[in-house]
């Protein structure tokens, strides 16, 4: 689409605009730039980064400034006086900009790697910008303390205390689910003050009280610091593996390299795999610092994340930490990026554009001039490899910062246990065993299953037949709490069927005195739900409870299971790899892991690895302190070498073998990877446009070293309704992928019976 796509094609006008008086505009979620006009005496200065309000067609819409004043312009201006057409001007600005000018360099890059217009990037990376409406503000009150005061109400004056001034109601509520209601109390009681005001807190842009503690770190992490400041103190690129084993300390290496950059005036981001996480870093990172940390992710509503997003902007905030999308923050002066567990796989976009902000993050930081840390007990093997052959820098810690003793693993061949063995179904006389010593210790345990629901899925008792999902060629799996069936891809929810789809046998009608028959479906395999329930049958005092997307809808939800989790109120934690995700908890000692295998047999060339960084995530956070952690694997496949590696806490055997594997297969990170995905309603459909687009790829790709595979059916053929098929492109560079995809796009008929999806790095096979 043309520069002078939205020119109006009128008489000749006059005379042209003057030069300084043209930009260019980006309109989500069309392709191309349109040029427009502005009176600089209304308007000002218009930089890049502003939004403005254009007309477009019959309606007003917003777009986004990628340029003024410059040679494009000039060139626009010429080909309008030779067209005698005028521009259209612009209608109104914001009153404040949505990125800086600087920025603009790295969302153009993102456009150019994923082949998408940087109107689909803008509309992504930008948060809506969100009126400020009057909300409560508060700060510690002039009351004496009487009385006792619970947990959160000591959390809530601990933070307006390290603020020192004014606090809104919306950062309070970070520290719990509980804020808002225990507010009420304090202020009640005095001891708390409340205004209502539409505008930040006045202490937000205050100097941050910057406490250092070098003195306290091991050697290793010294020697880390030290090694990432120097490119802090003198502003340049520089990317390290900072690959520390699980409880090493890592980030307190992070929080002296953010100390290090905001001394010299400088930003620093911070992105994290999950979302729940964020709340104890802000937590920690502020007692810390004692200034406000801007946080970051897709579950704040939009004021709250147009308010992070404009203190960064303004620079009154100077610390960002967030989830995936933290990436995009409009950081002012950056300083230092880090990315903590940089091998998880959540840091990848799985819906519109696939981006990866781990990539990214490696992009913005040679684009800003500063170093960038990925952090992790368990590397990727790309980054890894990348560490090993120079591109990134090496650093280790190789010793738990408590110095506690080391793991002591306990591998069960299930093979070998007798079914009349077993206490329960999927509970071993070992585990049970390491779970009462336990609590009799008075210590607690996480136990992980990484499938939710009671049972994976219900099959007739007669004809086999398994019950699976109407719009997904997956099984349904079975909660029994609700008694309800449901698709964990869709979200199809039922009740359990009564008739057999494959023989017509009708489930039996229980009749008064008469014996029990056998039901029709039998409840096969296992999930987080029936080995909860299995645990509180076999000890029946235990405080039990549960962590996986069905326990923890909302951030909210998981905050308040941690708590519990961390204030003792729980003895045993059952849940899914959320479990394994970043938690210290000094009085976790034991972890069982019901079924090792889950995930290992996947049709995925990465499936070794996410089995063998889950296993040693989870086991890592037994034992943080100064007692003794013991992991408990329970298996079908002891001699696999993911789960021996795991065990002997070995994560240089397990990469150096995986790497072989890779490398003969020609994956990752010996090759790229191009995933084009062909979904359709209907089946005869999506198997055409396959081999359409197949046939344009094999062309693209003909004498260029690109090996083609495909088109087949995806793993997970049918998702949402619709049937999908893959074809996979390898090849030696990101830039030659990049090249193919455009021509593939390019080549391809507009058309509305099919979808394609074009993955650049994927990280999910299936």
């Amino acid at each position: 689409m043309s520069q002078l796509s939205l020119l109006e094609t009128q008489p000749v006008a006059p005379s042209a605009p003057p030069l300084d008086r043209l930009l260019s505009v980006v309109v989500p979620p069309l392709e191309g730039e349109f040029l427009y006009s502005f009176d600089p005496a209304v308007h000002g200065e218009l930089l890049a980064g502003r939004i403005v309000s254009v007309q477009f067609g019959r309606r007003s819409v917003p777009a986004f400034v990628v340029s003024a004043g410059s040679e494009r312009e000039a060139a626009a201006v010429r080909d309008m006086e030779q067209r005698a057409v005028r521009v259209k001007p612009i209608l109104s600005e914001a009153p404040i900009p949505a990125f800086r000018p600087e920025h603009l360099e790295f969302y153009q890059w993102i456009a150019r790697y994923y082949a998408e217009p940087l109107s689909k990037i803008l509309d992504l990376a930008i948060p809506a910008p969100a009126p400020s409406k009057p909300e409560p503000f508060l700060r510690r009150g002039a009351a004496a303390l009487e009385g006792r005061l619970g947990p959160a109400q000591r959390s809530i004056l601990e933070r307006l205390e390290l603020a020192g001034g004014w606090l809104s109601l919306s950062d309070l509520r970070r520290a719990g689910p509980a804020a808002a209601a225990t507010v009420r109390g304090l202020v009640e009681r005095g001891l708390i003050e409340q205004e209502l005001r539409a505008e930040q807190s006045p202490n937000a842009s205050a100097t941050p009280e910057l406490l250092s503690l070098k003195d306290s770190l091991t050697a290793e992490q010294a020697g880390a610091v030290s090694a990432i400041a120097s490119h802090i103190e003198s502003p340049s690129f520089a990317s390290f593996l900072l690959h520390g084993v699980t409880g090493s300390g890592k980030t307190e290496v992070y929080l002296e390299l953010i100390v290090e950059a905001l001394k010299r005036g400088r930003s620093a981001l911070v992105v994290v795999p999950e979302i729940a996480l964020t709340p104890q870093l802000i937590d920690r990172f502020e007692k810390r610092l004692k200034h406000r940390v801007a946080l970051l992710h897709s579950s704040l509503s939009g004021k709250e994340r147009w308010d992070s997003w404009k203190g960064l902007l303004s620079g009154s905030l100077r610390v960002a930490v967030g989830a995936r999308s933290a990436i995009f923050a409009p950081m002012k002066d950056l300083g230092v990026v880090i990315i903590d567990e940089e091998h998880d796989a959540s840091f990848k976009q799985n819906e519109g554009i696939r981006y990866h902000a781990r990539d990214l993050a490696l992009v913005r930081a040679k684009l800003c001039a500063c170093p960038i840390v990925l952090g992790s007990a368990t590397p990727s093997l790309e980054t890894f490899h990348n560490a090993k052959t120079g591109k990134h820098s090496y650093l280790e810690l190789t010793h738990r910062f408590f110095s506690s003793p080391p793991l002591k693993y306990e591998m069960i061949d299930l093979n070998r246990v007798k079914p009349w063995e077993m206490p329960s179904k999927g509970v071993s006389p070992q585990l049970l065993t390491g779970l009462l010593d336990t609590l009799k210790a008075g210590e607690q345990a996480f136990v992980l299953y990484n499938r939710r629901g009671f049972a994976s899925y219900l099959q007739c008792s007669g004809c086999e037949h398994v019950v699976g999902c109407p719009h997904c060629s997956v099984t349904l799996t079975y909660h029994r709490n609700n008694n309800s069936l449901l698709c964990h891809f869709c979200g199809h929810s039922s009740p359990p069927p009564v008739v057999c789809a494959g023989c017509g046998a009708r489930e039996p009608i229980p009749e008064p005195d008469k014996p029990e028959k056998e039901p029709l479906f039998t409840q096969r395999g296992a999930g987080t739900e029936r080995v909860a329930e299995e645990l509180a049958a076999l000890i029946p005092d235990a405080r039990i409870a549960k962590l996986d997307r069905d326990s923890a809808k909302s951030i909210e939800d998981y905050v308040e299971i941690l708590r519990r989790v961390r204030e003792r109120e729980v003895d045993i934690l059952v849940g899914t790899q959320m479990i394994a995700k970043g938690h210290d908890l000094p009085d976790v000692t034991f972890v069982g892991i019901v079924d090792c295998d889950v995930g290992l047999h996947m049709p995925d060339f990465r499936a070794s690895e996410r089995s063998f960084q889950l296993l040693t995530q989870v086991a890592g956070r037994a034992g943080r302190r100064d007692k003794r952690g013991k992991v408990v694997l329970q298996t079908r496949v002891p001699s696999h070498a993911s789960l021996k590696c795991t065990a002997s806490s070995d994560y240089l055997a397990f990469a150096a073998g995986e790497l072989q594997l890779r490398q003969a297969l020609e994956y990752p990170p010996f090759q790229r990877l191009l995933r084009i995905i062909i979904a359709a309603e209907d089946k005869t459909v999506a198997q055409q446009w396959a081999r359409h687009v197949s046939e344009i790829t094999q062309a693209a790709c003909e004498g260029r070293g690109v090996s083609v595979l495909g088109p087949a059916p995806a793993p997970l053929e049918k998702i949402r309704s619709h049937w999908r098929y893959h074809i996979l492109c390898k090849a030696p560079s990101a830039s030659l992928l990049q090249s193919i995809m455009q021509r593939i796009k390019s080549a391809l008929p507009e058309q509305k019976k099919a979808r394609l999806l074009f993955d650049l790095d994927p990280q999910d096979m299936l």
